[in-house]
Parts: C-alpha cells; sequence; structure tokens
C-alpha cells in the first residue's frame, strides 16, 4: 500500500514500488500494441501476464494485510477515505486479472478489447505520481527513470493511435509501427515532417491536437530534465558564487596577496570538504538534541580520512566523533607549548601547522587530516615542542578522559592509536 504522508520510503518500499511500476510500464506498451495490431497471443504474452497478476495479486493481499493490522491490532483509523480505498482496492483487483491467459485458455482472439482492460493497471502510475509528489527525499535516478518511461509510453500511445487511423495491409507490422512511432516523435518534438503527412479529415483532427500537446509535453519534459540537473548541485553552485564575491571583494579593498590566498584556500576547503560554507545553518532549526546527533555524523565523515581511525568500526568513529570538540586558531597562535601537561591529541580539520623546537628549529609541517599530540592519550607527558597555526586553523581535539572511556569499549583504536605513536617515534630517531 502506498503512503503519501511519508518524507522518504524505505529501501524495501522503492524496491517494491518500482517492481509494480515496471509491470505497469510493460502492459501499457503490450496491450495497446496487441489491440491495434490484432497479434496473437504468443507464449511470452502468457508467462508476462502472469508474472504482473501474481504481483498485483500480492499487493492487493499486502494492503488488505495492513489495513487489518491498523483497524483491528493498533486501533489506528486509516487516513486515506474508506468509499477511495474500496474505490481503488477494486481497481486493483481488477487490474490482477490475468486477461491474456483467460483469453487465451477460452479462445477470446477475436475479443481484442478484453485484454485493454489490463490497462486499468495504469492507475498505479497516477497513485506512484502522488507519492512522489508527496515525500520530501526521491532519488533523482528514479525521478528521471520515471519521466523517461512516462514520456516513452505516451509517444507510444500516440504512435498505436496513428496505426489505428492509417491502417496497413502490409504484413511487416514492425516497419509499419516504427514509421508510426516516427510521425509521433517528429510531431510531438515540433520539428517538423518529411515523408508521413495526415492526408484525410480524421487524420487531420487527431494530428492538431497531438501538436498542441507536443509543445506541453516537450516543454514539461526538457524543463523537469533541467530542474533535475540544475537543483543537484546548487549548494556548490552557491559556494562558487560565494568565492566570485569575495574576490570582488578583496580586489576592491586591495587586500594583501598573502591573506587572499589564506581565505581562497579556507573557502576551498568548505567546497571541498563540506555541503555548505556553514553546515550548522541547515540543522538549526532542529531540537538540539538531533543537532548534536547530526553533528557527530559530520565529525564522522572528516574522521574516516585520517589514517589511525581508517580501519575502526562504525561504532567506535562514531563515539570518537560525539567526543570531538571543534576549535580555531589563527596564524601564529601557539597551541602546544613546551612543558606543557598533555591531555589531549588534535586532528587538523583544515590548515597548517608548525611543530617548532625549543631553539627555534621548525621540524615538521602538519596539514589537513594529520594528528598530533596523540602521545599525551596514552601516557603521562609533557609537551616537547611548540605547535603554532601557520594560518587560519580549524581543529578538533580528543581529550584523554573521553579516549580512555572509548578504548574500553573499543581496544582497536588504542591498537591502532599505538602504532601511529611508535611510528612516529621511530621517524624522529631516524631524523635525529
Amino acid at each position: 500500500m502506498i503512503h503519501i504522508h511519508k518524507s522518504k520510503l524505505s529501501i524495501n518500499e522503492l524496491v517494491w514500488n518500482g517492481l509494480i511500476f515496471i509491470a505497469v510500464f510493460l502492459t501499457a506498451l503490450e496491450a495497446p500494441f496487441s489491440f491495434t495490431y490484432k497479434t496473437n497471443i504468443q507464449t511470452w504474452q502468457l508467462w508476462s501476464d502472469s508474472i504482473i497478476s501474481t504481483i498485483f495479486i500480492t499487493d492487493v493481499i499486502y494492503q488488505f494485510r495492513e489495513r487489518y493490522f491498523k483497524i483491528h491490532r493498533h486501533g489506528q483509523k486509516p487516513k486515506s477515505n474508506g468509499t477511495l480505498w474500496w474505490s481503488l482496492i477494486t481497481i486493483d483487483i481488477m487490474a490482477s486479472i490475468p486477461y491474456d491467459v483467460i483469453s487465451y485458455g477460452f479462445d477470446l482472439h477475436g475479443y481484442q478489447f478484453f485484454g485493454l482492460l489490463r490497462l486499468l493497471r495504469l492507475v498505479r502510475v497516477a497513485r506512484l505520481y502522488a507519492l512522489m509528489s508527496n515525500l520530501a527525499l526521491v532519488p533523482k535516478a528514479l525521478r528521471v527513470s520515471i519521466l523517461f518511461c512516462v514520456s516513452i509510453m505516451v509517444i507510444h500511445w500516440i504512435a498505436c493511435g496513428w496505426s489505428m487511423i492509417h491502417p496497413t495491409l502490409e504484413r511487416d507490422i514492425t516497419a509499419h509501427y516504427i514509421k508510426s512511432l516516427y510521425w509521433a516523435v517528429t510531431t510531438l518534438t515540433t520539428i517538423g515532417y518529411g515523408d508521413i503527412t495526415p492526408t484525410t479529415t480524421i487524420g487531420r483532427l487527431y494530428t492538431m491536437p497531438i501538436m498542441v500537446l507536443g509543445v506541453g509535453v516537450y516543454g514539461f519534459v526538457i524543463a523537469n530534465v533541467t530542474r533535475l540537473f540544475t537543483t543537484a548541485d546548487r549548494y556548490k553552485e552557491k559556494s562558487k558564487e560565494r568565492l566570485g564575491d569575495v574576490a570582488t571583494f578583496m580586489k576592491y579593498y586591495n587586500i594583501p596577496e598573502r591573506l587572499q590566498t589564506q581565505v581562497f584556500g579556507y573557502y576551498n576547503h568548505l567546497l571541498n570538504k563540506r555541503l555548505t560554507e556553514n553546515d550548522t545553518t541547515i540543522i538549526a532549526d532542529l531540537p538540539l538534541a538531533l543537532q548534536h546527533e547530526l553533528q557527530t555524523y559530520m565529525n564522522m565523515r572528516l574522521i574516516r580520512t585520517v589514517p589511525v581511525f581508517k580501519n575502526c568500526s562504525h561504532s567506535c568513529l562514531k563515539d570518537v566523533a560525539r567526543a570531538l570538540e571543534q576549535k580555531s586558531y589563527s596564524p601564529g597562535q601557539n597551541i602546544i607549548r613546551i612543558g606543557e601537561k598533555g591531555n589531549e591529541m588534535f586532528m587538523i580539520g583544515h590548515g597548517t601547522v608548525d611543530v617548532i623546537f625549543s631553539d627555534g628549529t621548525v621540524v615538521a609541517t602538519l596539514h589537513e587530516g594529520q594528528i598530533f599530540g596523540e602521545a599525551a592519550l596514552m601516557r603521562e607527558t609533557t609537551r616537547n615542542a611548540d605547535v603554532r597555526a601557520q594560518n587560519y586553523c580549524d581543529l578538533y581535539i580528543l581529550n584523554k578522559e573521553d579516549f580512555t572511556k572509548i578504548i574500553i569499549k573499543h581496544p582497536d583504536l588504542l591498537e591502532s592509536m599505538q602504532k601511529v605513536t611508535t611510528r612516529r617515534s621511530s621517524d624522529k630517531r631516524k631524523a635525529a
């Protein structure tokens, strides 16, 4: 049963509704073709009709079962109007009948219109459209696929209509259908004709509304496809526009090149690593607890790229991400000082920091995605070097208390951290 009050469908619901739509789509192509050209029922049609009928019967049973559980088990009053529900379920039951199988079994070959009753399945297209219209989140690929299939159906029906108006005595049904399809496409796309033109009054009367319909259909398809692709990366486009505004701003105020480089570096970081320049604005209207939960997943996306967390489990990553605290530093600002008692580890989200010994020698420069100060999480230690921000930096801090709680639940993190610390110590000894 379709629920148009949901904001998002589960994977199972998407697959099931997709299967029903494919069944409807195949019926919408085959039934008008068989009726127009009065073809004999083939073995594959019997199998196809049986499978499609089975799908619809299964769905009808599911709808009855769901309604029963809502009313009798959970005491819920169905959201849909009772009369409307029974009308739709009646149509679904009629659409479940294997008309091709019945026609073949009772030798009803002269009654092609009987097979057209299968087009009752098209009601599902309208219901699917209502579902998509009311859902907040619909995969772009699904929207494009449905739009494409509906366009194919409309063109096919119009071609079959043209074939009925201009029947042929030729035995080559395929060639005649392709000619009709060619006429339908050239008319709907308003391209014009080459060699196929309406020559009868009926043909002209049929063609005129198709021409008018073609303008609308063609415009509708182009508008929808364009909208799908232009809205897909709207946040990226907004960020790029912002970069243009920033460039104009800095040129107007004659900002020094050094500062421009830092500003553009930060915006490029936002463009490549985040969805927008301010992700928190998107979730600002949610309750605080939900904001914290979403912030956790935003942090998880960041730490997945850090080698020390690469092989950690999902639950471990989530615990670490939840414990992280974000802090910003300005160019030249000390993050760690020599002699301080270590109590936290730092992860670089954006920016560059210098590791400086007491004699002023810069022994290392660390970049985005790297960590420092991790030794303090595993043992009592004092800092043996200064760490200073080279430019504007966003750092994520994990303190010792939170780390201790996490490694009790996830010993694999401690093992990974020890490997990194051992490797760092070995590198330092080699450098010395």
